[in-house]
């Protein structure tokens, strides 16, 4: 699977999430459809059923009703009692002619018969067994399904001939279940279904004898499969169960489903019974056309969703191609890859992102051929500029000897520099095991305001929040035989002063690349809420790979602890680099860096500061009242956009500044 290109996951995974989806959806409607059409066949079975056991009754009492009537003739009452048998005969054919019965019996009032109507010479048999006949002679009106033969059921009843206040004898009338019946249920019946009537011989299998679709040998063998149930009649074979019985026969290459429903006699035996049969195949032809439909459909969809899919894959894949393709010319050190990439989505945030990626190593890419080019310059450490004698003279005033312990487990090496607030040593942290830098801080500046020093420590801590690439970590603050000392990250390069001083102005993209750096870790530390106060090249540091590394954030605080933070006319920082309301003392925020931002692209187009005076009044008059030249004035080779950032960055009015460091990082992006 890791060998597959993106483009194909994709076509694949969304191939898949189609497939499932469409399948699920035939699926779900071929069970909704499966079941709805199971209750329509349901529902017109039962129906049918219904109307078909309702069509028998209706016979019943047909045949029931006519022969209470013909019994109540007088005439027909004595010729019973007294045996004529010839006219008794007569009797019973023009009773069968009336009720439309298939032929009629009638008995004495012992159960022997007198005469049947189909049959003249049928012999003078006891009926007395029968259970209708029984009923009748007992005064009760019978009715149920009897055997015709071996080939036939039917509907029997009987009736009692009641003459002088006691029973005289029975009739009995007989309507034969046959295919005329089984139409005539079929045309009763709601939707389209077939009926067909079956018996239960003494012996061997159910039978069908009645039929609307004829009898056939499948449907002999469909009722020969009808559960049997144990009969409680003595000496009766075993007949098909009382329950109603839902089936799904094949007959004749079509699938039906069946609902049988028993036939019984007087006693309660089931003799038989009738089935009524629903199309399957015809119900669901609609549900098949269906499902014909949702396949083709689906698989035109899949179709569909495939080429969009794929055509939506390499969409995304084109630009992920072609940022591997940047990142690869990137790993051999070609920076210069335009990402024609745009948008705002993941995909565009990325290529963003690569952009500004590229950019950035572009930009140090130009300091670090910047630094291998030209005069040699030693790799120095921060603030190397300071005679040897002056170095170890500041160690003996800040009480620390290189090649002792300081503060119990910083082992130090040497002495790095000397600035105005203190001296900068290089120590091992025995606890970490790591290089350092150890700044101590001269006594004059600490103030003995517990409140101001207080607040100078507060801006400390807030220091070692900054978390950057191009800022100087600070890690702690501490105090050992009296004396304050901050340790910091150590830093191994060449001071951006230090640098213009060598090789004087410095070329447009290299100046770039330093303010681009320079407005990255102003960002990083106005978001923590800690203003500089003195940026200025001293306070830059050049690695030989190209990073910019701003120093001493929070350290300029200490200046206001010696005469207190909040006294108006207080000057911190370093006049060349002040803006006017710093120098003025009054109240500052995070704009005051971007003019310090300012003074040092200045400083590295021009190799000066903006203003210059031999006395520090005259450089705050200049500050102030004057506006300083265009570096293009001093240094043709610098475009006008990069003036006009310039020169809006030391703007006398800070409202004129660019509001963040954000906004000039962009307006430097901007030109290159």
């Amino acid at each position: 699977m890791h060998r597959i290109s993106l483009t194909w996951k994709i076509f694949l995974g969304t191939a898949l999430v189609v497939a499932t989806v469409l399948g699920a959806t035939l699926a779900l409607t071929a069970r909704e459809a499966t079941q709805a059409a199971d209750a329509s066949v349901d529902n017109a079975l039962k129906a049918a059923r219904e109307q078909a056991a309702t069509y028998l009754s209706a016979r019943s009492r047909a045949l029931r009703g006519g022969a209470d009537v013909f019994v109540q003739n007088p005439n027909f009452r004595a010729l019973v009692q007294e045996k004529k048998l010839g006219d008794v005969l007569d009797q019973s054919q023009e009773a069968a002619s009336q009720l439309d019965a298939d032929w009629v019996q009638i008995t004495d009032a012992d159960g022997m018969r007198l005469a049947k109507s189909d049959d003249p010479s049928a012999s003078a048999d006891t009926l007395a067994d029968s259970p209708l006949i029984r009923a009748a002679l007992e005064g009760s009106t019978g009715q149920a399904f009897i055997v015709v033969g071996d080939s036939a059921l039917a509907q029997a009843v009987t009736v009692p001939i009641m003459g002088a206040g006691s029973v005289v004898g029975a009739v009995m009338a007989v309507k034969v279940l046959d295919s005329t019946v089984a139409s005539m249920v079929k045309r009763n019946a709601q939707g389209s279904v077939d009926v067909a009537f079956f018996m239960q011989p003494r012996s061997g299998a159910p039978k069908v004898f009645a039929s609307t679709l004829g009898r056939t040998a499948e449907l002999d063998a469909f009722v020969g499969t009808l559960p049997k149930a144990r009969d409680t009649e003595p000496g009766v074979a075993d007949s098909i169960t009382m329950d109603v019985m839902r089936a799904n026969p094949m007959l004749g290459g079509t699938h039906y489903v069946a609902l049988a429903e028993p036939l019984r006699s007087a006693s309660g035996t089931v003799y038989g019974g009738f089935v009524i049969l629903r199309n399957r195949d015809a119900e669901f032809a609609a549900f098949n056309q269906l499902r014909r439909t949702i396949i083709f459909g689906g698989l035109a969809g899949l179709l569909i969703a495939g080429l969009l899919s794929f055509a939506i894959a390499r969409q995304i894949t084109k630009p992920v191609n072609e940022l591997v393709a940047a990142t690869r010319r990137a790993a051999d050190g070609d920076y210069a890859a335009e990402i024609q990439v745009r948008g705002t989505d993941e995909i565009g945030t990325l290529a963003g992102a690569f952009r500004a990626m590229l950019a950035d190593l572009r930009d140090k890419q130009a300091l670090v051929e910047f630094l291998s080019t030209g005069a040699e310059v030693d790799a120095r450490t921060v603030q190397m500029a300071q005679m040897r004698s002056t170095m170890q003279l500041a160690a003996q005033e800040a009480g620390i000897t290189p090649g002792a312990r300081f503060a119990v487990r910083y082992d130090v090496k040497e002495v790095l520099g000397v600035g105005g607030m203190g001296t900068v040593f290089k120590a091992v942290d025995t606890e970490l095991g790591e290089v350092i830098a150890i700044k101590t801080l001269k006594q004059e500046f600490l103030s003995k305001d517990a409140t101001a020093l207080e607040r100078f420590k507060s801006e400390i801590r807030l220091a070692r929040r900054i978390s950057h690439r191009n800022v100087v970590r600070t890690h702690d603050l501490g105090e050992f035989s009296g004396v304050y000392f901050i340790t910091m990250e150590y830093v191994e390069g060449t001071s951006l002063k230090q640098l213009i001083r060598e090789r004087g102005r410095l070329p447009v993209a290299v100046t770039l690349t330093v303010g681009k750096q320079l407005c990255r870790a102003l960002e990083v530390a106005h978001e923590q809420g800690v203003i500089h106060r003195d940026i200025k090249p001293q306070n830059m540091v050049v690695e030989a790979n190209g990073v910019l590394k701003v120093m001493d954030f929070g350290i300029a605080r200490l200046a206001t602890a010696k005469s207190g933070m909040t006294q108006a006319g207080m000057v911190v920082g370093t006049p060349e680099y002040m803006a006017p309301e710093q120098i003025m003392g009054d109240e500052v925020d995070a704009r005051v860096d971007l003019y310090a931002a300012g003074c040092v692209l200045y400083e590295c187009l021009t190799g000066h500061t903006p203003f210059e005076a031999d006395n520090p009044m005259t450089l705050i008059a200049k500050l102030i009242e004057e506006t300083p030249r265009l570096p293009s004035a001093l240094n043709a080779e610098v475009p006008a956009a990069l003036d006009h950032v310039v020169m809006r960055a030391l703007a006398k009015n800070r409202e004129d500044r660019p509001a963040t460091a954000t906004e000039l990082h962009d307006l430097l992006a901007a030109i290159g």
